[in-house]
């Protein structure tokens, strides 16, 4: 966006034909920003869908709608909107955005997950002799 590094996350909402939008610094990125960085999709993805076909139902003609989500967990530097982005999507996917903690730790998020990550490779099977590793 803007030559920023900064990544934004879009969930695409597919019965209201939307694309919900995540910014962790949109006090500083403003909206009009984002839009203008995303504004391509509006059209892209209905367009993907249609020559596709991979819906089950025939895709609209009309542009995705856009809504960009406010009194979420911002971050207070320059450098978290990954890890952001990552909790933004886990919360998402649970179906509980709105319970993500306000102000968000995230060095406990970077710990947790490097936790799991750690589990998961010890516990994981061995895709080439079906055991798990060590």
């Amino acid at each position: 966006m803007d030559k920023r590094a900064h990544w934004i996350l879009g969930h695409f909402d597919i019965a209201k034909w939307q694309l919900d939008v995540y910014n962790s610094v949109y006090k500083t990125i403003r909206d009009y920003t984002v839009m203008e960085a995303i504004q391509p999709l509006s059209n892209t993805i209905p367009q993907l869908l249609r020559q596709s076909k991979v819906l089950k139902f025939e895709a609209p003609d009309s542009p995705l709608t856009f809504r960009i989500h406010k009194g979420i967990p911002q971050q207070t530097n320059g450098g978290d909107c990954g890890i952001f982005i990552i909790k933004y999507a886990e919360y998402i996917h649970e179906m509980k955005i709105s319970t993500m903690p306000n102000p968000f730790d995230t060095k406990l998020a970077r710990h947790n997950m490097v936790v799991h990550m750690y589990k998961y490779a010890i516990e994981k099977p061995d895709v080439q002799c079906g055991q798990a590793s060590r």
